[in-house]
């Protein structure tokens, strides 16, 4: 089996990024295995486990990807206007589309995207049993060192895509999840504090705990001074 230090819980979570620039170095078979092996032990609404998950490593698909990619990033990005619009942005929105804008145009030299889909109308909450499955597998990528995200541009195609790959009608494409060895680094994630988003007891009652800790967190306890 292919050697990887696992890096420990709290710190994968803490340095879990959404990255999009990969390098073109194949996914060894035994990493991609223990990634997919994790997803799978997630939680699944009544045991149902329908999940399904597709690997897309062949040329042609990944080239029509893009392409449909493409097509969905001219789309989002008329929301902010041209380049110069872009480049106003605070720097986080900035860098975060700029590496979502990189993808679209790379996307077919990722070197393994994972279609996740599910039976249609099987839950209640469409999506509920499957995107536990996903954090699980964004999870055990970053622990094998591969950086990924949530990647939904290039599903816009949806008749399209179920006749390239042969897809049941009665399967719902949750998410595409491209997946590689990161040209940028993981390192830590810049959130809202835990005493903006958690209330103790109502709505917009303040923990009094959560105020009185960092505003970015536990994060130095896991991952240091970086």
């Amino acid at each position: 089996m292919t050697e990887q230090r696992d890096p420990g819980f709290f710190q994968t979570i803490y340095s879990a990024r959404a990255l999009r620039r990969f390098k073109p170095d194949p996914i060894p078979e035994d990493v991609l295995f223990q990634v997919m092996d994790a997803a799978i032990r997630a939680p699944s609404g009544q045991n149902a486990q329908d999940w399904r998950f597709l690997l897309i490593r062949d040329a042609h698909v990944k080239a029509k990807l893009q392409e449909w990619a493409l097509e969905g990033w001219e789309r989002y990005r008329s929301r902010f206007g041209d380049d110069a619009a872009i480049d106003a942005l605070p720097r986080s929105q900035r860098l975060s589309l700029r590496s979502v804008e990189h993808l679209a145009h790379h996307l077919a030299q990722v070197p393994v995207m994972v279609l996740v889909l599910g039976l249609a109308g099987r839950h209640s909450t469409p999506g509920g049993s499957a995107f536990p499955a996903v954090q699980n597998l964004l999870l055990a990528a970053r622990a094998q060192g591969l950086g990924g995200s949530i990647f939904n541009l290039p599903l816009g195609h949806r008749e399209e895509l179920y006749e390239l790959l042969g897809i049941p009608e009665n399967n719902q494409a949750y998410c595409l999840l491209p997946l590689g060895y990161p040209t940028d680094r993981h390192g830590p994630l810049k959130r809202k504090p835990v005493a903006e988003v958690v209330f103790d007891d109502g709505w917009g009652k303040r923990w009094a705990f959560a105020e009185q800790q960092p505003r970015e967190g536990w994060q130095e306890r896991w991952l240091g001074a970086d």
